[in-house]
């Protein structure tokens, strides 16, 4: 290779041994992907290096000098990638484990529900909707929903028992329409029987018709052609005594 393979050994190895500050994965993530970057690379290089020349020794002293610092690169990459994503896991469980840690079947103040509101994390809008969804929050309208509750719920309950109805009107006309597709469809295959019955019997009487027919034609046929035949043999006679005749007047006696 055209650089010394130790001297860049000995580079990258200060490379990967960089005291991350404060133990910090994520540092560690970024140098070691870093590196492995910077190897691929080298690798790359050696491998065209051997391809261009077969007497290179590029490539082999790439496995001697770097192969065992790229695998404890890679070792030292993967650890940081499933340490930075455990603790996005646990990131994830507890900002959910905050955000739905609030128990809103409990009674609370005025001042308590203040001290929730602003536990949860708002976002920095000026909205007019989020606005009056906060001052709901913080209890300003507190006496006019709780006299509201009772009412709410009955609604709640006569909405759903109407759309319980109304899903047991709808299942009953689909039974009574399935029962009437059902029963004309029955019909409507007697009706093609009967036709096919009817069909079948027509068939058989043409066939029939037409056999006789055939029987028929058959004999007169050969009638026609007996009768043809007797005319011709005595046309044939007769041409041929006129023929002698005419003979015997052409020619008398030789």
């Amino acid at each position: 290779m055209g650089v010394n393979t130790a001297v860049l050994r000995e580079t990258l190895s200060k490379q990967l041994d960089i005291p991350a500050a404060g133990d910090d994965t994520f540092l560690e993530y970024v140098i070691s992907s870093k590196l492995a970057a910077n190897l691929d690379r080298i690798r790359e290089e050696a491998v065209r290096q051997q391809l261009e020349d077969n007497d290179s020794d590029s490539l082999p002293l790439y496995n001697e000098q770097l192969s065992d610092l790229e695998m404890h690169n890679l070792y030292k990459l993967n650890k940081c990638r499933e340490t930075l994503l455990e603790e996005y896991k646990e990131y994830v469980k507890s900002s959910k484990a905050r955000r739905y840690s609030v128990d809103f079947d409990t009674s609370l103040g005025e001042e308590n529900v203040s001290t929730v509101v602003e536990a949860i994390d708002f976002p920095k809008v000026e909205d007019d909707s989020l606005q009056q969804l906060r001052k709901r929050l913080l209890g300003q309208k507190k006496e006019k929903v709780d006299e509201d509750k009772p009412d709410t719920v009955d609604k709640q309950i006569q909405v759903e028992d109407d759309l319980q109805q109304e899903l047991v009107s709808d299942m009953a006309q689909l039974v009574a329409s399935l029962r009437q597709g059902a029963v004309a469809f029955h019909n409507a295959l007697e009706e093609d029987s009967t036709v096919l019955k009817a069909t079948e019997i027509g068939l058989q009487v043409t066939s029939k018709s037409l056999s006789t027919l055939g029987t028929k034609l058959k004999k007169y046929h050969k009638s026609k052609v007996g009768f043809f035949f007797y005319i011709s043999c005595v046309l044939f006679i007769m041409l041929s005594l006129l023929v002698t005749y005419f003979i015997i007047k052409i020619f008398p006696k030789m």
